[in-house]
């Protein structure tokens, strides 16, 4: 807004006007004519007194980005939950009272480690009755064998009866049974006093013991003790729905040739703290049908886990890369703004006027995001100023290089 000034002319013009204007005071019947005559006087000299024109206003100077368009890989998003395979139960299997453990609770253990021992003293005495028991019943069948063996000339020469023989041969066969019969029993003795002595079957991480020492365990039940889970490799349980897996199978029908080449679609986590796993996955199992009731298919994929990362249960984001999009927009976060939920860009046209546009956002990565329609490579954006932005405005853009990519696959 222009400021009033006054030249010297315009100052002793003024003053004459407030002198004449106090003489006139003393004429009481003029002082509404004369206040009427300065007010004229006032508006009719506005003009004279503006400021000098200062010349055309500046257009004020932005940071604007022309955007040149990166290649993007192109995913498909799911969640899935680690497994560990083989997960074991290691349970009582005969009856007694819990001795001890040999470990610490969510350790690694490896397989044929020691983990518990239940009381053996039944069991030892149960197997040397059973080893008694074979040397006896051995005896008696070695005595039948012989007595079959002797008797068999003499039936020949009439010295004995038939009768006689047959029941040494029977006596025979009765022996040998009660023989094998022993010998099961032995077995099984033996096999029950291993049962004492329980071992890991797999390398894994064995979680906290459910029943303590002094406890009885195994009586009319195989009582649960621990449980081990191999954690590496690790597998991913998650589900894919119908749409997923049709593109899916387009792809791999599309691919064949490079997938040959360069080996299976791979599969990469992002865990619950959001940051990336840095080992990729291969799909392993696909179930053979599709769940009516969900609309979905269970995949699993097997990834390595050297350093124990991952434990059975993590929740993650599965992703898998199907190729690759070229042309596409990558844009700082910043220089988007929400209005009730939709995003909008500055865009900057040839004429150096601002337009703000829609645009439709994609995968995010730190601070920059994908934009997959609103904006074009060749596009240029505004970087800052969004409080001052009036539509049409024009402004002075000051060019920023266009730098942004997207990390790899695996990092993303």
């Amino acid at each position: 807004m222009n400021h009033i000034l006054f030249g010297k002319e315009q100052t002793l013009f003024i003053i004459l006007i407030i002198n004449t204007t106090n003489l006139s005071v003393m004429t009481e019947k003029y002082t509404s004519h004369l206040l009427w005559l300065i007010a004229v006087i006032a508006i009719l000299i506005t003009p004279a007194c503006k400021s000098k024109d200062k010349g055309p206003v500046q257009a004020p100077e932005f940071k604007v980005m022309q955007l040149k368009g990166s290649t993007v890989p192109i995913f498909l998003d799911m969640v899935g939950q680690a497994e560990g395979i083989p997960t074991i139960d290691i349970r009582a299997r005969v009856e007694g009272y819990l001795m001890n453990w040999s470990f610490e609770e969510g350790s690694m253990v490896h397989k044929g480690q020691h983990l518990f021992t239940i009381e053996k003293d039944q069991y030892q005495n149960t197997l040397d009755y059973s080893k008694a028991d074979l040397d006896s019943k051995t005896a008696a069948w070695e005595k039948a064998k012989l007595d079959v063996a002797r008797l068999k000339p003499l039936l020949a020469t009439n010295a004995i009866s038939q009768n006689d023989y047959d029941v040494a041969v029977t006596t025979e066969k009765q022996t040998r049974a009660a023989v094998a019969s022993s010998k099961a029993d032995l077995e099984q003795s033996t096999l029950n006093l291993s049962y004492t002595d329980m071992d890991s079957p797999i390398t894994g991480y064995i979680g906290s013991v459910q029943v303590r020492p002094g406890n009885l365990v195994g009586r009319g039940e195989s009582t649960l003790l621990a449980t081990v889970s191999a954690v590496d490799p690790m597998y991913v349980n998650f589900q894919m729905n119908e749409t997923d897996y049709l593109a899916i199978m387009r792809y791999v029908s599309n691919h064949k040739g490079q997938l040959l080449k360069h080996g299976p679609i791979k599969v990469y986590l992002t865990l619950a703290d959001k940051k990336k796993y840095p080992i990729s996955g291969d799909i392993d199992f696909m179930d053979r049908n599709i769940n009516p009731n969900t609309g979905t298919i269970a995949l699993r994929a097997k990834v390595a886990n050297p350093d124990h990362i991952i434990k059975p249960g993590n929740y993650c984001q599965v992703q898998l890369v199907l190729g690759e999009r070229d042309s596409t927009v990558i844009v700082p976060q910043s220089a988007l703004t929400i209005v009730q939920g939709k995003y909008f860009a500055f865009e900057v046209g040839p004429d150096n006027k601002v337009n703000r546009v829609p645009v439709a956002i994609g995968r995010s990565f730190e601070n920059k995001i994908v934009v997959n329609a609103g904006l074009k490579p060749g596009s240029s954006i505004m970087l800052e100023g969004f409080q001052k932005f009036q539509e049409g405005m024009t402004i002075k853009p000051v060019l920023m290089p266009d730098t942004l990519t997207l990390p790899g696959p695996g990092a993303l």
